[in-house]
């Protein structure tokens, strides 16, 4: 493993456990996303044992994308005034779901292929998701400077991971099957 592997980890149980410590204090959107930090380091480092002993990440990437996917809507159902939208992540959680499956049977197997076909929609909603709750955040202001929300940043961050990270998740079979190997291995942080 690499140093940024080692950090990212560190980084990770940091905030879980500023998370756990808090836990009283949160609301219920944060004490979700509180147990999906604690999920994500879990499969962070399971992920990186896989990598390393195996050679083969992809059965805890498949897992993660499916967790971090229905940990995320499910905050955003909380988040929501709208009661609408609030069904549309309901409806999406089953589909993608469902989808899931499918795909991990069918499509790309669970312990072979990187999930692509189910990080392509999931990125998709989550911008979609975030931009109406920044149309929200804006037909219903609260008086509390925006840079001192907390929704804001975790909206913000969500909107950054999200098309940032689109075309990077998507194409990981292809860089996987068309890069060398250590590259793939550096391009992943394993």
């Amino acid at each position: 493993m690499t140093i940024i592997s080692y950090l990212y980890c560190v980084l990770l149980f940091i905030v879980a456990g500023v998370g756990l410590s808090r836990y009283k204090l949160l609301t219920i959107p944060f004490k979700i996303l509180t147990w999906s930090v604690v999920a994500v380091s879990i499969l962070g480092v399971l992920s990186k044992f896989f990598s390393v002993k195996y050679r083969n990440n992809a059965p805890i990437l498949q897992v993660q994308s499916i967790a971090e996917f229905v940990f995320y809507l499910v905050i955003y159902y909380y988040l929501f005034k709208n009661k609408t939208i609030k069904k549309a992540i309901l409806v999406s959680i089953v589909v993608i779901t469902i989808f899931f499956f499918i795909n991990t049977i069918f499509l790309q197997p669970f312990a072979k292929k990187f999930p692509t076909n189910v990080y392509v929609p999931t990125q998709t909603l989550y911008a979609v998701f975030s931009l109406l709750l920044f149309k929200e955040m804006l037909m219903y202001p609260i008086k509390i400077n925006i840079i001192k929300q907390s929704v804001f940043w975790f909206n913000t961050a969500i909107l950054f991971y999200a098309t940032t990270m689109f075309f990077n998740l998507g194409l990981s079979n292809y860089l996987a099957e068309h890069t060398h190997y250590d590259i793939i291995i550096t391009f992943f942080g394993t």
